[in-house]
């Protein structure tokens, strides 16, 4: 047993250095061209709304400001059933840029639920040969739409970037280290060439990649769409390229509430039963480490808390890393912090994910 949790915090570790040097050596991508605005692409921006009155008029208004030819932008929002006032607020936006239009989904196409259902409706209407999808709760950047057509090049399917999240509060402030930390690990495995899976409020895909899939509507349903979108748009052959810079960094908003980020979470985990396995190894060599730890503990304490200091070590200069190189002022407290609410969050999504509970997402359940 003592063998067995050895190994397990061991491969931890190797995989935390593995990002660490990988973060390091890479810092941020770059495009591969730079677009003239007279060359430009005409692109479509899709995005699904449910019920989101407190988000979508930030999110709009980041999309009619961006940096790109307005002639050849056009924004699409899916109003999902919405019972609040988001109607209403996209509605204000459409009466005054020509190139905002709202489409009320009331109905199902095909295999598509959910999100993958109003971004299967809102493609059929689409223009130009690249369609951008983001949230409705994310505030995208200036150069976002600019930056993520730039990185494409032939047989390229899907360009993917990073999403941040920003709010005030101690759980905000955690989920921003949290989705830091693992937008940089996946960034890592990508760029050491294992595949994850593309960024679902910050992606590009092409016209002709999304319909050799069949779109959406013949797309088996999962909670996690953009993975099955990624899955499918892989297996017809083509490529696809996650990155970072500092142009495509989209800020989310924060879960509100613990049960709203345990039923994100929850969603997460979900969707994740369809990665390759070697995803669920990377999982599990994750999940398992405080149980190892603590397997440690009861045999040498000293030794225990020898890897809990490289753990610890390895994972705040990482951090500090990630947030030096996007201009974000560290800070030590927060980054000691972050690693309680680690082992919190853990242990309350294993509790979560296992209970016989449907996922309540947009007040839908799965």
């Amino acid at each position: 047993m003592i063998f067995f949790a050895v190994g397990l915090m061991t491969l931890f570790i190797c995989i935390q250095l593995m990002n660490l040097i990988v973060a390091i050596g890479a810092g941020f991508d770059l495009p591969s061209q730079v677009i003239p605005d007279d060359a430009l692409p005409e692109i479509s921006v899709l995005v699904a709304a449910r019920n989101e009155e407190k988000n979508i008029g930030a999110c709009i208004q980041h999309l009619v400001a961006l940096n790109y030819p307005k002639h050849k932008l056009h924004i699409l929002i899916g109003n999902d059933q919405s019972n609040d006032d988001t109607e209403k607020i996209i509605n204000e936006f459409v009466n005054q840029y020509p190139n905002v239009t709202q489409i009320n989904i009331t109905d199902v196409l095909g295999k598509a639920r959910g999100k993958a259902n109003v971004l299967a409706q809102l493609a059929l209407v689409a223009k130009g040969d690249y369609f951008l999808i983001t949230d409705a709760d994310i505030q995208v950047s200036n150069n976002w739409a600019r930056t993520l057509i730039n990185f494409f090049k032939p047989n390229i399917g899907i360009v993917s970037g990073t999403t941040l999240v920003s709010g005030k509060g101690f759980l905000a402030n955690m989920q921003h280290i949290d989705w830091l930390y693992f937008m940089g690990l996946l960034l890592s495995f990508n760029r050491v060439r294992i595949p994850s899976t593309a960024v679902g409020n910050n992606m590009a895909i092409t016209k002709e990649a999304y319909l050799s899939t069949g779109g959406y509507e013949n797309i088996d349903f999962s909670v996690t769409e953009d993975y099955k979108l990624f899955e499918q748009v892989r297996k017809k052959g083509y490529q696809t390229i996650n990155m970072i810079n500092p142009e495509s960094i989209n800020i989310s908003a924060p879960a509100a509430d613990v049960n709203t980020l345990l039923n994100q979470r929850k969603r997460w985990l979900t969707g994740a039963k369809e990665l390759p396995y070697y995803w669920w190894i990377i999982f599990s060599i994750y999940g398992s480490f405080w149980m190892a730890l603590i397997v440690c503990l009861f045999i040498n304490i000293q030794f225990a808390l020898v890897f809990l200091a490289i753990k610890l070590f390895i994972q705040s200069v990482t951090i500090y890393w990630q947030q030096k190189q996007l201009a974000i002022q560290p800070k030590l407290v927060k980054l000691l912090c972050y690693e309680a609410y680690t082992l919190g969050l853990t242990l309350l999504t294993l509790f979560y994910f296992i209970i016989p509970k449907k996922l309540n997402w947009k007040n839908r359940y799965y």
